[in-house]
């Protein structure tokens, strides 16, 4: 925290900081939320430099902007005490500023959760309360040095355009709130300066100096590195190439929606040999918005992607990916989606890839997630006792690999799981366990790149990969069963 805040004039330190940098908003930013009929707007506000700045900011422009603030708070209690040091220090904001406030705390059930969860759970949070409080935008602190930090990342992950571009000045959402970020033309290190010489406070997250987070390390290390490499600041052409992108983003999704109309429409079945007739990059588009307008793109990772444009433009006559509790067929000249309707709802056979961070959505209807996890000492202790319940997640050392694959049983898996004597059938142990064989074929079998079974749910994660006393960072499989509507 910098300052003392109980000796704060919030009044005169709003309108210090509104002379010094009152025009610095992104001006698109700043234009749309003039433009919005209904001016109610959610501050996102966690109680750091950023997100305190867009608070008092927003609060000083109110009137130019036409806007009616709520202000919203996510305590993830993942700091314990001071935690709710940060909750309650922005409730006082609220309260000196004479504004709604709205908090809420990460459920009890989430007890072993990771930053993609947090994630997760803070935004399912904001746009809840943005709806219930009548705000058509949630805005957010997101400041000029997120965005090379984001584009890093994601190029480690191999994003496209579209990804690279963000985080995007405003981002629209059908049936949800606008998100805005109007502080993307501003540096960390002008934030709180300003911040500073306005006399106001702000409570730093003690896990920002924690250099196992990847984000903290790039800002910390690899960053600093890049400038004095280059001999430029990174982070301002990291700024431009994000304006870019979206200009490149947004007239390649027109030229796609223009080429391809029945894959933004949902039409199914689409034509094979449209499809094939379209550049790539227009294909690709069209494709994921066709998934996405049936509810199966959180279901394809970006592999399955590559494999689908592949297979689209290949000369196999019938091909089929697996799309959650349905099937994407490629049959002659057409390309549909169809609702897998085995009886005995088994998983298919054929391997599909999950990636680190993200979900899928098993034939069974059954969910499993994919995600790097920092390991605390409480947390570390419950899996190193087995007092981690195998049966719905597991902690596996984290490996290189940020791909892992789920495929369903074959009778010749072998299985070497924590505290076993060696490897032996995977059928071997579902006979031990008086698994049945109706059960047998509903379990995800998680595998590794060269093929070797990491977990079954039920049993232990292998022993090979086992966590131990010292380890920092892990893998977390999370497996979560639920009837799909669709098969219900």
């Amino acid at each position: 925290m910098a300052n003392d805040e109980n000796s704060v004039d919030l009044s005169n330190a709003v309108t210090r900081l509104n002379e010094r940098c009152g025009n610095l908003f992104v001006p698109e930013v700043e234009a749309f939320l003039k433009r919005v009929r209904n001016g109610r707007l959610l501050v996102a506000c966690s109680g750091g430099a950023d997100s305190v700045f867009l608070l008092l900011m927003l609060y000083a422009r109110r009137n130019v902007l036409r806007s009616e603030l709520v202000v919203a708070h996510y305590n993830h209690r993942w700091r314990g005490e001071a935690s709710d040091v940060d909750a309650q220090f922005v409730e006082s904001l609220a309260r000196a500023l004479d504004l709604p406030f709205v908090v809420e705390s990460r459920p009890e059930k989430e007890a072993a959760f990771t930053e993609t969860t947090a994630r997760a759970l803070r935004l399912d949070f904001l746009r809840r309360t943005a709806l219930q409080h009548g705000c058509a935008c949630v805005a957010f602190g997101h400041q000029m040095d997120d965005i090379l930090e984001t584009q890093l990342q994601r190029i480690s992950r191999g994003s496209g355009s579209d990804g690279l571009a963000a985080p995007r000045p405003i981002a629209r959402f059908s049936d949800l709130p606008t998100h805005v970020r109007p502080l993307l033309n501003i540096r960390s290190v002008d934030i709180r300066m300003a911040l500073n010489l306005a006399g106001v406070p702000w409570h730093e997250d003690d896990s920002n100096g924690d250099l196992s987070i990847a984000r903290n390390a790039l800002r910390s290390k690899v960053i600093p590195d890049l400038h004095e490499v280059l001999d430029r600041d990174p982070a301002i052409g990291a700024a431009r190439c994000r304006r870019l992108l979206e200009e490149d983003a947004q007239a390649l999704n027109q030229l796609a929606e223009a080429q391809l109309p029945d894959a933004f429409n949902g039409k199914r079945p689409l034509s094979r040999q449209a499809l094939r007739a379209a550049p790539r990059a227009l294909t690709r588009r069209a494709l994921m918005s066709w998934l996405n307008r049936h509810g199966l793109l959180a279901s394809v990772g970006a592999p399955a992607i590559d494999l689908l444009l592949n297979e689209i433009s290949g000369s196999k006559k019938r091909h089929q990916v697996s799309a959650g509790a349905s099937y994407i067929v490629i049959e002659g000249d057409k390309v549909e989606v169809r609702l897998a309707l085995e009886p005995s709802l088994e998983l298919s056979i054929e391997s599909q890839a999950i990636e680190l961070g993200t979900s899928m959505l098993l034939l069974t209807g059954a969910v499993l997630e994919l995600a790097k996890v920092e390991l605390d000492a409480h947390l570390r202790e419950l899996i190193v006792t087995g007092k981690v319940d195998p049966s719905v997640e597991a902690y596996i050392l984290a490996t290189q690999e940020g791909v892992l694959a789920v495929r369903g049983w074959l009778p010749g898996d072998r299985f070497a799981p924590i505290g076993a004597p060696g490897r032996k059938k995977l059928q071997d142990w579902f006979i031990d366990r008086h698994i049945p064989q109706k059960e047998r074929k509903r379990l995800p079998v998680v595998i590794n790149n060269s093929g070797e079974i990491i977990w079954v749910p039920g049993f232990p994660p292998a022993d090979r990969l086992k966590i131990r006393r010292n380890t920092k960072q892990a893998l977390r499989l999370t497996y979560r069963t639920r009837i799909s509507p669709s098969l219900a």
